[in-house]
């Protein structure tokens, strides 16, 4: 290939309007070695090829002044332009388009969305057909007839006597031994794959009849039952009457050529991990059975296949066993699917594809089903056999998946439609609960609709500042004076007002918006915290949850510290909140995890203690200042003997193991005067106050300055 003087990299000359088109391609070609020149319309391409040139060209096809028709037609006009390989990239994939782009002389076409992967591969492998088609023109130039076309084998065939001559390459190439056959036509057809024999026949009969060029790629037998590729490139040579005299070919093994854009093509179209189709496959496939479920009015479903808490066994047991795992489901989908008496036919033949889409999502393909219910039974079969253990080396694993179901034509005309309704049926089964399966609905379509349109906002709402903190008190229950203060999260949304944490703390969790939440709740609520103390409000402590994601960054600790030190305040006066279920996640990590928040000097508490693990092992473990009590517990006290069992346990375990404890949701005053008998060391809840806003808060404080009684305080209506 062509290298420019200085970096001898190969320059590709990238032509878009687009200019994320560009950087992606930039960055996607600079890793395999290229150098880049961009131009972002047709009249800019070729100057800069003028003034720079290039080894290989890839060019867009709409783009503003001149598309890419028109450049590519003018490029080829040039001298220095004539050979250079063009690559038309665009998102039209009808057969005209692809037509014209061959007819003003473009090399090779490629539809977008480009496999990133291969497309350096693609590349290289132009310029090596161009650099050898460059040598060929040279040598054409230089030599005979006979030389000039010669590459590997070359043969002559006089057409008016029948006579052939083969030179030594072309016997090798056809895996004869030199003078083993008399050189003819038929020994030719003979080596031909009886698949393409007739072709290969028709081929030469219209090279006879037309007295032109021909180009025929065929497949030959060796001897031994081998398979290789063989190209012919011949010339046809009229007589006076004008029909074909001579002909003059070469012959060319093209066996590793061919092996390699078999290879390229299964990067582009299947899976590397599993062999199953990627998703490019599958789109292409389905969009073929829809055009055939349209012409004879047939049912076509499509499944999509999520499996559950596959990111816990991968960071659990490693991402060589989530691999195994993988693989296994694949093989073990794959047999419900080839049963074919899961599914009823209408006496056609079997048209399933069972893909893997990326991560641990799969997708069906069932084309030609009688009705509907045969896309349930698929299901149904999948998820019954998810019910027996997967055997992966000595680990034995049980895993459950949720499936999405779409039909044609009910829910969708085409295949973005269908296997974005099964995604979201899929999601919705998702939601009501493991192992099980959903049709599609319109409504679930409205609901994903809102529930995006929230995430929008949500995001909106953070870079807008409409997040507010409102803070609940926690008194001592003993003297009933206030000693800190839980920071929580609201969204005062512009439009619709106080948007409950419910609706949006699990979106931001599902978003991983609950870290910048969360570093923004840090700052805020220390910055308050110290407010209220430079104000002679005293030192109080001030909670803050923590949510899991939040936990598991490597931010964590410097989020903490930027927050202490731009605030002032001690950190001994922050307590951190985490649950049970998010200190459980992975021991080892949560275990230096927590000893560093320690080490940091802050506070360690366990939100709603007793709802999961409640494990005395991990409370000797874990350096943990502070039990909350769940709400749970405290509702029904002092009436229900069990809660009230429950709730003296848990005071004195955490009192042995010197540990305080908070009761949340106190509401009673009875049950104030229960926990103070049992010596709960702090309360919070509605008897003293619901979380309130800052200003609020200090109205609390100030009501709260005088002489502390053994009473709950309230706020003023």
């Amino acid at each position: 290939m062509k290298m420019n003087e200085s970096m001898k990299l190969p320059r590709a000359l990238v032509v878009d309007d687009d200019v994320m088109m560009r950087l992606l391609i930039r960055r996607a070609l600079e890793r395999e070695g290229f150098e880049i020149e961009e131009a972002d319309d047709g009249l800019k391409a070729l100057e800069t090829f003028a003034r720079t040139g290039a080894d290989i060209v890839l060019l867009d096809v709409l783009m503003p002044n001149l598309d890419g028709y028109g450049t590519c037609e003018r490029l080829r006009q040039r001298p220095n332009g004539a050979q250079v390989p063009v690559l038309m990239l665009t998102g039209l994939d009808d057969l005209d388009s692809i037509n014209r782009a061959y007819e003003v002389g473009a090399t090779d076409f490629i539809s977008k969305p480009i496999n990133w992967g291969v497309l350096g591969h693609r590349l290289r492998y132009m310029l090596r057909s161009a650099e050898a088609m460059e040598n060929l023109v040279k040598s054409r130039e230089s030599l005979a007839n006979a030389q000039r076309i010669a590459q590997l084998g070359s043969w002559e065939w006089n057409v008016s006597n029948g006579e052939v001559f083969w030179s030594e390459e072309s016997y090798r190439v056809l895996g004869y031994a030199v003078g083993e056959v008399a050189p003819s036509m038929d020994a030719f057809l003979q080596r031909v794959h009886p698949d393409q024999r007739e072709a290969a026949s028709e081929s030469l009969e219209r090279l006879l009849r037309e007295c032109t060029e021909a180009d025929i790629s065929q497949r030959v037998m060796s001897p031994a039952g081998g398979e290789r590729y063989v190209h012919v490139h011949g010339v046809a040579t009229p007589g006076a009457d004008g029909k074909a005299i001579h002909v003059s070919a070469t012959i060319q093994d093209i066996t590793e050529r061919k092996r390699a854009e078999l290879q390229i093509r299964y990067l582009a179209y299947y899976d590397s991990l599993t062999t199953l189709p990627n998703r490019q496959f599958f789109m292409e496939r389905l969009a073929q059975a829809l055009q055939q479920a349209k012409r004879h009015s047939r049912l076509l479903g499509v499944l999509s296949i999520d499996v559950d808490q596959f990111k816990r066994i991968n960071d659990t047991l490693g991402h060589s066993v989530g691999d195994q795992l993988l693989i296994a489901i694949a093989e073990r989908v794959n047999e419900c699917v080839r049963d074919h008496d899961t599914v009823s036919r209408i006496g056609v033949e079997p048209f399933e594809t069972l893909a893997r889409l990326g991560g641990d999502e799969f997708s069906i393909l069932l084309a030609e089903i009688a009705r509907f219910q045969d896309a349930a039974k698929v299901a149904r079969r999948i998820l019954e056999v998810f019910s027996s253990p997967f055997k992966l080396g000595i680990q034995e694993v049980f895993v459950t998946c949720r499936i999405g179901l779409s039909v044609f034509p009910a829910d969708g005309e085409d295949a973005e439609a269908l296997l974005k309704n099964a995604d979201t049926a899929m999601h919705f089964a998702k939601e009501q609960g493991r192992n099980n399966y959903q049709f599609y609905g319109k409504e679930m379509n409205a609901t994903a609709l809102q529930r995006l349109s929230l995430e929008a906002q949500l995001r909106r709402g953070i870079e807008r500042e409409e997040m507010v903190l409102y803070y609940q008190p926690k008194v001592d229950t003993q003297t009933c004076k206030i000693v800190g203060a839980e920071a929580l999260i609201r969204w005062q949304h512009p439009e619709l007002g106080l948007v409950p944490p419910v609706q949006f703390i699990p979106l931001a969790e599902e978003t991983g918006l609950v870290v910048p939440m969360g570093e923004w709740v840090l700052r805020t609520a220390c910055a308050q915290a110290q407010a209220w103390q430079d104000a002679g409000y005293g030192v109080l402590h001030i909670a803050v949850n923590i949510a899991g994601l939040h936990f598991r960054q490597s931010s964590l600790m410097r989020s903490i510290s930027e927050a202490l030190q731009n605030s002032g305040l001690d950190a001994a006066r922050l307590e951190i909140e985490v649950t049970e279920s998010m200190i459980m996640h992975d021991i080892d990590a949560t275990l230096a995890t927590l000893q560093h928040l320690k080490d940091m000097g802050l506070q360690l508490a366990i939100d709603d203690f007793g709802t999961g693990y409640s494990s005395l092992s991990y409370l000797k473990r874990f350096p943990i200042d502070v039990l909350k009590i769940d709400r749970s517990f405290i509702r029904d006290l002092p009436g229900d003997s069990e809660d009230a069992a429950i709730t003296r346990a848990i005071i004195a375990m955490a009192h042995s193991l010197k540990l305080k404890v908070v009761a949340e949701g106190v509401e009673k005053e009875d049950q104030l005067v229960f926990l103070r008998q049992l010596r709960c060391d702090m309360t919070q809840g509605y008897l003293i106050s619901p979380p309130v806003p800052a200003q609020d808060f200090l109205a609390i404080l100030d009501r709260a300055k005088p002489a502390a009684k053994l009473q709950p305080l309230r706020l003023k209506a």
